[in-house]
């Protein structure tokens, strides 16, 4: 018997979580399994350190792989010139997860659309990129002694953090009485 979430999640533009240079395929696998979960679209940019056929990285994923839209770049400077392409209309923002960053996720609005970018499970972020986007990179806060948390845990936070922002506005309208 297979029991599913009562909850449905009704948000307006689905989150892009942008992981950059993934290493590990059950990381990525999981990843897109919460993608999938939360209608949200999964950039791979490339180099990989694995094969997109994977089987690893398609157990992970188990049987949801149709339910989810994947986006692949040759390298970092093929997203960018993607992302740009996709904001000329858009308030969208792009936000880089790291443990360097100076704000914490509870620092910032996210709003529907919003891209996630995460670097790799043993290098994190490339230092250029993080130097160029130093406005946008945010931490998910730690008690200081853990080093940093593993990447497909970290989307998690980040991403059910967002839509915890996007969604609980909504929230307290329906339940209030107009």
């Amino acid at each position: 018997m297979v029991i599913r979430s009562k909850q449905k999640l009704k948000i307006s533009e689905p989150f892009n979580i942008v992981l950059v240079n993934p290493e590990i395929p059950p990381n990525t696998g999981n990843i897109a399994r919460l993608c999938a979960a939360t209608n949200s679209v999964l950039h791979l940019v490339h180099p990989l350190g694995f094969e997109i056929n994977d089987k690893h990285l398609k157990r992970a994923g188990l049987d949801y792989w149709p339910l989810l839209k994947v986006v692949e770049h040759k390298d970092w400077n093929s997203f960018e010139l993607s992302y740009l392409g996709n904001i000329e209309d858009k308030n969208l923002k792009l936000y880089f997860i790291s443990t360097r960053g100076e704000k914490n996720i509870w620092d910032v609005k996210f709003n529907p659309g919003d891209y996630l970018i995460f670097g790799s499970e043993t290098k994190g972020l490339n230092e250029d990129i993080l130097k160029v986007y130093s406005k946008s990179v945010i931490s998910i806060p730690m008690n200081g002694q853990v080093r940093s948390i593993n990447l497909s845990t970290a989307v998690g936070v980040v991403l059910y953090e967002a839509i915890r922002q996007v969604t609980i506005e909504r929230k307290i309208y329906d339940i209030m009485p107009v």
